[in-house]
């Protein structure tokens, strides 16, 4: 446990800049708290809210495509494989990384909606549900993405998660909801969609155990990739 902490840190730290970025934007919904009446803006500031998590998901997919790519390309990832860590460790150890900058995103993103939504009155309690979803699908589609990055450079990945992750979505839309829970992103953040200062909280947790689910598999299936790919070949 000790080795993947050490690598999600290191991840963590080589990913600074972007997570700050990612920050900046939460910094942009305190500013409108700061200038503007919440309660004669009420719609505004939650269709601002409603963008929050596009951003997420971006930098999940992006990062998550790229990142053994990137440890490959800088020759990090050798010096850290030939201290006896398993791939299966060093691939835990990215994902976890890429959890603690969103979980710290949707931290930042669930105190700062707690400050101006919550004066519009805004449910907390559906706020805080609407953070641990995100969270979730984040995770679901870093997961993804990582699997991807085992086999394909960083623009393949990117572009094969977002399109597996926009299937389920036409599925949907052509045979009925029901096919959404396969890819289970939409359904997680459908909330925030139709999060209004009337809402309050409904739960659904069938996503949430679909999505642990093909998280696990996921990760499986990435480490059981990448235990059998040459890594020690120089990257252009």
């Amino acid at each position: 446990m000790r080795t993947v902490l050490l690598i999600a840190a290191n991840f963590v730290r080589e990913q600074r800049w972007p997570i700050l970025v990612l920050l900046l934007w939460v910094l942009v919904m305190c500013v409108l708290g700061l200038i503007m009446d919440v309660r004669n803006n009420r719609e505004d500031l939650i269709d601002i809210f409603r963008q929050l998590p596009i951003y997420g998901i971006a930098f999940a997919v992006f990062i998550g495509g790229a990142a053994i790519h990137n440890e490959r390309k800088s020759r990090r990832i050798l010096a850290v494989l030939s201290k006896s860590v398993r791939r299966g460790q060093y691939i835990s150890g990215l994902l976890v990384g890429m959890i603690f900058a969103l979980a710290l995103y949707a931290f930042c993103m669930g105190l700062t909606g707690t400050w101006v939504l919550g004066q519009g009155g805004f449910s907390l309690t559906l706020l805080w549900f609407l953070m641990l979803s995100f969270v979730v699908a984040c995770v679901l589609a870093s997961a993804l993405a990582v699997f991807f990055s085992t086999f394909m450079t960083p623009l393949f990945a990117t572009l094969a998660t977002g399109l597996v992750l926009g299937i389920p979505f036409v599925l949907m839309l052509q045979f009925g909801r029901n096919w959404a829970f396969l890819i289970p992103v939409y359904p997680l953040l459908d909330g925030f969609q139709k999060a209004s200062f009337s809402t309050r909280l409904q739960p659904d947790w069938r996503p949430f155990i679909f999505a642990a689910v093909e998280i696990v598999g996921f990760w499986l299936l990435a480490s059981w990739i990448f235990a059998r790919r040459d890594i020690a070949l120089a990257l252009d």
